[in-house]
């Protein structure tokens, strides 16, 4: 499981990476970790995600938290806004 939540911490998306990629990355973790009974919630993916960006999605992560509450956000509905 600490090997899982490393991984988790450490995801970044990389400057080759399309966001699909990155996101099928954040889902393999999820469900790796919901198997070992430590569930990622909705809030705290979509937190992970608006960090792991790059510098090129500035602008679209400051417009998603000044325009949604980021706890009520779906992950699928940010993922489709970026």
């Amino acid at each position: 499981m600490q090997m899982l939540t490393t991984k988790f911490k450490n995801l970044r998306l990389q400057s080759l990476q399309t966001i699909s990629q990155f996101y099928a990355k954040l889902c393999d973790l999820s469900n790796q970790s919901f198997a070992l009974v430590e569930e990622y919630f909705n809030s705290k993916l979509v937190r992970k995600v608006l960090r792991s960006l790059l510098k090129r999605f500035d602008i679209k992560v400051i417009a998603i938290k000044e325009a949604k509450y980021l706890d009520s956000l779906w992950i699928d509905e940010l993922i489709g806004s970026l």
